[in-house]
């Protein structure tokens, strides 16, 4: 480990089963009230802890004023937290007497956590959690708590996070705690990384991968890597799949090769195909480590199931192979960032949003897709002094490259892509650069290069016409450099993309964004006439 934080400090023992906690019967629900901060807290943690280490004396190591109560100016419930580190938590009678002759009663014991018990104070209200000296939960405790306070963002991140919390069902505090689960292991995972502990400590990767399910339905099931020639097959299984899982899209063969494409991907370690008696493909899944990362280093843990085997315990099965194996490749990184397992799904999908969450998956990210008819008027963009519009051609293909690059540089999840990934990109057949627009300044002189300063660049796909009524354009990518921005170019090349996709007899153009996207797009898309008409999401662990 690093910095004096104890060994397993990043292990939150996360599936293992614990004994029944509670001492006297788990405890009625109570308000779980989050309120404005008050500065009086401290000095009442301060008071508090002055006479629990005068009644428990030479027991105690340490005591720590941590929780919300414990960062300025975070909103939180009116409780105090504290955490008392002892010698031995298991020796109650060196402690447990004296507390209870301060007015505390002794709710729980979790001698597996750490040699966790908590007593409770009800005026005022306190929660005393009692630990073993070393351990890593108290060291996580403090670890958060100075996180917070120094910085800012994060604690406006869990202050939105917690008061979401506190207005859910049902108001216990194990519950409470659920609600607010995933924000807290996203800031947990940025606090690991900056206090140097490596992604290979977090990523808690198992030595050996876990058994796929050897039979689903009564029927045999044989299991392999893919490979290059598994391409058709797998691009197959997915357009099955599509009938429930995305109705409104094709995935063409070049798509799926492109998928099986990567740096840091290799088929014969992070994938498995299941096959039938028959020899029938029914399953595909992978566990894909990023190429490149800026915000944290991500694997993907995608995979499909086929409609007819579903229920079976395939999916179950390949998702825990799927994570495993992404926990060993986050391992391999050395990179001082948070790790994050994600999959993603339509929100209507929910056979598989009750897998991802019945394996600890949690959502971290909302998407919509908007659509818009061709048939109304659409409105005119007048374009800044020195800015020109024009088509999408190879001569401007890098210099947007660079612009998009550098628009989404402020975007959740986003990270540059290379020379050669754009290329393959623009090589897809669905790419349809006469109905792309660019912005640009500059004259094309070594004084004066021309500069791509937004893009709006289109995919069409006719085989998806039918699926989404009639003849349509998909911008697949909108972007305004960030030191262009507020200045109306979005909605500039947007709108020269719609009268593109009009004059060639669409009817109409549909597109997707971030609903929390930096830039706030999703409002000035909605002043151009698009609407939602479905929404998915990103599930996720953080590491």
């Amino acid at each position: 480990m690093t910095g004096g934080l104890p060994a397993g400090i990043a292990d939150f023992r996360d599936g293992v089963a614990m004994a029944d906690p509670w001492v006297a019967g788990e405890p009625p629900p109570e308000a779980l009230a989050v309120v404005p901060a008050n500065p009086g807290w401290p000095e009442r943690a301060r008071v508090l802890g002055d006479a629990i280490l005068a009644a428990v004396g030479s027991a105690a190591v340490s005591l720590e004023h941590v929780g919300s109560t414990a960062v300025p100016r975070l909103p939180a419930k009116d409780v105090i937290d504290l955490d008392l580190v002892v010698a031995d938590p298991d020796d109650e009678s060196r402690y447990i007497p004296a507390l209870t002759a301060l007015g505390y009663r002794h709710t729980v014991r979790e001698p597996e956590l750490d040699g966790h018990r908590m007593l409770r104070l009800e005026e005022p209200r306190v929660n005393l959690h009692v630990f073993a000296a070393g351990t890593a939960e108290p060291a996580r405790h403090v670890l958060f708590r100075d996180w917070l306070r120094a910085h800012p963002e994060d604690a406006e991140r869990y202050a939105a996070a917690k008061a979401a919390a506190a207005e859910g069902a049902p108001q216990t505090a194990m519950a409470y705690n659920r609600r607010k689960h995933t924000t807290v292991r996203e800031i947990y995972a940025r606090a690991f990384a900056a206090a140097g502990v490596s992604l290979a400590d977090r990523a808690l990767a198992p030595d050996a991968l876990p058994e796929l399910p050897a039979t689903a339905g009564g029927e045999h099931l044989s299991w392999r890597p893919a490979t290059g020639d598994d391409a058709e097959a797998i691009c197959e299984l997915y357009r099955a799949a599509g009938v429930v899982d995305h109705p409104y899209e094709l995935y063409g063969l070049d798509l799926v090769k492109l998928w099986l494409a990567g740096d840091r991907f290799t088929l014969a370690t992070d994938t498995v195909l299941a096959f039938s008696n028959a020899g029938v493909l029914v399953a595909f899944g992978e566990a894909k480590l990023d190429d490149e990362w800026r915000d944290h280093v991500d694997v993907f843990v995608d995979g499909v199931v086929h409609p007819e085997w579903r229920g079976l315990g395939i999916g179950t099965g390949m998702l825990a192979w799927q994570e495993a194996r992404g926990r060993q490749l986050l391992a391999t990184v050395d990179a001082r960032l948070p790790g994050l397992l994600s999959m993603g799904a339509r929100e209507a999908n929910s056979d598989t949003l009750a897998l991802a969450a019945n394996a600890g998956y949690q959502p971290v990210r909302w998407w919509m897709e908007l659509g818009r008819s061709l048939a109304g008027e659409i409105p005119a963009r007048k374009l800044p002094p020195g800015v020109e519009l024009r088509p999408y051609t190879a001569e401007v293909s890098e210099a947007t490259r660079l612009a998009v690059n550098d628009a989404f540089r402020d975007h959740w999840g986003s990270r540059p892509m290379s020379a050669q990934e754009w290329a393959d990109e623009r090589e897809l057949g669905e790419f349809s650069p006469e109905l792309s627009r660019v912005l640009v300044t500059g004259r094309g002189s070594d004084a004066d290069p021309i500069r791509v300063v937004a893009a709006a660049l289109t995919e069409v796909n006719e085989d998806e016409w039918e699926l989404n009524g009639g003849p349509f354009g998909y911008m697949s990518t909108i972007g305004v450099v960030r030191d262009w921005r507020g200045r109306g170019l979005s909605s500039a090349v947007i709108s020269a993309v719609l009268e593109a996709y009009r004059a060639a007899g669409f009817v109409n153009a549909l597109l997707d964004v971030d609903s929390a996207n930096p830039s706030g797009a999703l409002g000035m898309y909605e002043r151009l006439g698009f609407t939602a008409r479905d929404r998915s999401v990103t599930l996720a662990k953080w590491v």
